[in-house]
């Protein structure tokens, strides 16, 4: 897998002079076989935008408001994306609170550990004519496409997913990415911010928890229900991403207080 660290950490910390751009993607050619530009940039998950003076991350220029957010969520057969793997993948895109379009997808696999069909209801049987990981993925990746990637504790879904989308040949996802779990913290009063506790604490219903889709669908909720408490001086999604990953602790706002 190509790093593309110093590229990102750049572009994280605001626009980038034209020149110094070309040589981040002149540094990163003698690694790809192709033209890297910003269009291969973008197949990879990252968006970017430019003119003719700087480059910068899309989600520096977008407004959260009006984002397209891919929220995601996936079941697995056990905690490590070396030794376990993804059974189902669940994801809505959303914009000012509407759906705009859902995946949804089993993926085979002939074990499933018995504490796991406890928690998901998912058998071994069920995946029997499910699409292999490998195909799933590849129409998964193509859904995401460059959207912000979000998730309740982003950090699991995303890099099991990566780490999946590694182990079948692929590149790992360079998407921006966002937590609801964290971003619920700082807007959200609540005893805990498990997602199961939030359904039930924000009166979401959207079906079983610990089904993929339902769980994405109710995450969606959990960040409409979070943009209700956002400070005024967020503004972009880049904003919005740097205050959910800020310092623990209270908030600088009241959050709504809920019954």
């Amino acid at each position: 897998m190509i790093r593309f660290d110093s590229l990102i950490n750049k572009l994280e910390n605001g626009p980038l002079p034209k020149e110094e751009y070309r040589g981040c993607l002149n540094r990163l050619k003698s690694h790809f076989d192709c033209e890297v530009d910003t269009d291969k940039l973008k197949e990879y998950g990252l968006s970017i935008v430019e003119d003719e003076k700087e480059v910068c991350l899309k989600t520096y220029k977008n407004s959260y408001k009006d984002e397209v957010y891919c929220v995601v969520d996936i079941e697995t057969n056990g905690n490590s994306p070396v030794k376990n793997q993804i059974i189902e993948i669940g994801a809505v895109k959303v914009q000012n609170g509407k759906v705009l379009d859902r995946f949804e997808s089993y993926v085979y696999a002939d074990y499933i550990p018995s504490t796991i069909t406890k928690l998901t209801n998912i058998e071994v049987a069920d995946l029997a004519n499910a699409p292999s990981l490998k195909d799933t993925l590849k129409r998964f990746k193509e859904f995401l496409g460059d959207c912000v990637f979000v998730a309740h504790n982003v950090g699991f879904d995303y890099n099991f997913i990566s780490k999946s989308l590694e182990t079948i040949g692929e590149d790992k996802l360079l998407n921006r990415k966002l937590c609801t779990v964290n971003l619920s913290k700082k807007t959200i009063t609540a005893q805990r911010h498990g997602l199961g506790y939030l359904r039930e604490h924000l009166s979401i219903d959207t079906g079983d928890h610990h089904r993929a889709y339902s769980d994405a669908l109710s995450a969606a909720k959990v960040l409409e229900e979070c943009f209700k408490n956002v400070p005024d001086d967020i503004r972009s999604t880049e904003d919005l991403i740097k205050f959910s990953q800020g310092q623990k602790g209270k908030s600088k706002i009241k959050a709504k207080e809920l019954s």
